[in-house]
């Protein structure tokens, strides 16, 4: 199906979210501000400041106006739309996509000198879309023109200097607290406030998934540069939210590099091979693969998904026959997805869990991507690839559920544990609390210390550390490797048997007490945690 401009159009301009505004939001100096809201921001501009009032009244009167080009181009009123767009220009004179737009509809006419003025000047704003400009059919009057081959031959060298105009971006708006480097290899710009080691494992983490995901699942790699930015502690103006990624600006904004960053990372990937195979899938596509890879380890150039702790509330879920119909659940619409999403999240991770168990998960995304126009909602894809209806698939898929060894919530007395409470930081697990007599205590392991790699695996998220954990014995030894006053030292820790009771820890002050992980429900959110670890897990 064509996507066309204006469809880009109405959806952009609804979008409140700049570059320069999503930057805001991490906190940190004000920077000049005078952005398409749409597209990647040029630091061209050198006018004043806007407030966010003054930016959410802008994205008002636009969107106003988008729906009346809409029906303008839909009609083939092309010559009406000009007007509109040279409005639209008046108010925002470097938005890119109004620019890409106007480009488009003198393209119609056939005027077209005025159809590459334009989409010059898009490109000069930020327009970087090429997948789309290239099959777009509006712009095909000037496929052969010079002009337009001599651009496209550029698009590499675009690509990378609005790459350089971002990280410019990034160390203007956050100082020398922030590392900020470009991977031009994997199209990734970082921006982190952890050190140059933690960096350097983010980096090789993000990419090997990358490379796997690209390798075993996903056809189109990443056409625009994708900011990742690991945020300094407190600076989000919304404590809630663990992260994001906000598609139309590839911005990627994770609390932690644990499980929230993958998930959010899998958004970016997904987003850019829908991307290229000009598709929309449904929410529980998007969030199910986000879902399902949230917790997962490359082995042999392959992400490999592993069960987590929204396997507990999905048994509970069966075994009270509340799961949501496949029929229905396949069909469901965003906002009705986030309606149920407490139990939304954990059965489309898991549908795909066991799309994926049975070897069938590539097999089944190539199958639906091909015959998508058919049908957008995966039905038919997976009644083929399973040769059987979607009614015996689910049931099948019940009995697996039901099978399947749940995660422990907690260690058990009598159990091997390390002897340490922590909290999960950006880059690992504070320890909170040393249970005198532990192997952790034994160790030398000391309050306020960062657990980063056990055994030389990452570990960030408490329910890894638990994981870990439960699949060892007394008796065994674990190499931990933790931060200390911004040294790095690796110990041997001998679990011990865990106690019948573990000692009591005074409460943290309110102003020291570690934000929930839950966030609000928006559009290409990650999952709602409510099932997730407490601040504070013993192990």
């Amino acid at each position: 199906m064509r996507r066309t401009l204006l469809l880009l159009l109405v959806t952009a301009a609804l979008a409140v979210c700049s570059w320069s505004h999503a930057l805001r939001a991490l906190g940190g100096p004000d920077t000049p501000r005078n952005r398409a809201p749409t597209q990647a921001a040029s630091t061209r501009s050198t006018k004043p400041a806007e407030s966010t009032q003054q930016f959410m009244e802008k994205a008002r009167r636009i969107a106003e106006i988008n729906r009346e080009l809409y029906k303008l181009f839909k009609a083939g009123k092309y010559a009406q739309c000009e007007p509109l767009l040279e409005k639209i220009l008046q108010i925002d004179p470097e938005n890119s996509t109004a620019w890409y737009n106007l480009a488009c509809v003198h393209s119609r006419q056939r005027q077209i000198d005025e159809t590459l003025r334009c989409l010059n000047k898009a490109v000069e704003f930020g327009y970087t879309e090429f997948r789309h400009m290239e099959r777009d059919e509006d712009l095909d009057p000037i496929r052969k023109t010079d002009a337009y081959k001599k651009l496209l031959a550029r698009k590499d060298e675009i690509q990378r200097a609005r790459a350089q105009k971002i990280l410019d971006q990034l160390q203007q708006k956050f100082g020398a607290d922030y590392i900020c480097q470009i991977d031009h290899d994997d199209k990734l710009v970082f921006a982190t406030n952890v050190d140059r080691q933690t960096l350097e494992d983010l980096k090789k983490h993000l990419t090997s998934y990358a490379e796997a995901q690209w390798s075993n699942l996903f056809t189109h790699k990443f056409e625009q540069y994708v900011t990742v930015v690991i945020p300094k502690p407190g600076t989000l103006n919304q404590p809630m939210i663990g992260g994001y990624y906000y598609h139309p600006q590839r911005v990627l904004v994770a609390k932690t590099i644990g499980m929230t960053l993958t998930h959010e990372f899998t958004h970016a990937l997904h987003a850019a091979d829908q991307e290229g195979l000009g598709q929309q899938h449904p929410i529980w596509i998007i969030e199910g693969f986000a879902t399902l890879y949230e917790s997962s380890k490359v082995k042999d150039g392959q992400a490999v998904p592993e069960p987590n702790r929204r396997l507990n509330f999905l048994k509970r879920l069966v075994a009270r026959k509340q799961t949501i119909p496949w029929e229905k659940f396949l069909k469901l619409t965003h906002p009705e997805f986030m309606q149920q999403a407490i139990a939304a999240y954990p059965q489309g991770r898991y549908m795909l869990m066991y799309v994926h168990d049975k070897g069938l998960l590539k097999t089944w995304y190539e199958a639906y991507t091909a015959d998508y126009e058919a049908d957008p909602t995966g039905a038919k894809a997976l009644e083929k690839v399973f040769d059987k209806k979607l009614a015996q698939i689910e049931a099948d898929w019940k009995k697996w559920v039901e099978q399947l060894p749940a995660p422990p919530l907690q260690l058990v007395a009598h159990h091997a544990y390390v002897g340490v409470r922590v909290s999960a930081v950006t880059d690992g697990l504070r320890i909170v609390q040393i249970v005198p007599g532990s192997g952790a205590d034994k160790a030398g392991l000391k309050v306020g210390d960062v657990i980063t790699k056990i055994d030389g695996e990452r570990m960030v998220d408490p329910d890894d550390l638990l994981l870990l954990v439960d699949a060892h014995k007394v008796g065994d030894e674990l190499k931990i490797q933790c931060r200390r006053d911004g040294q790095y030292t690796t110990v041997a820790v001998e679990l011990t048997a865990m106690p019948d009771t573990l000692p009591k820890m005074e409460e943290p002050a309110p102003e020291t007490r570690p934000a929930p992980t839950t966030k609000p429900i928006r559009r290409n959110a990650p999952p709602i945690r409510r099932d997730t670890a407490p601040a504070r897990q013993a192990a």
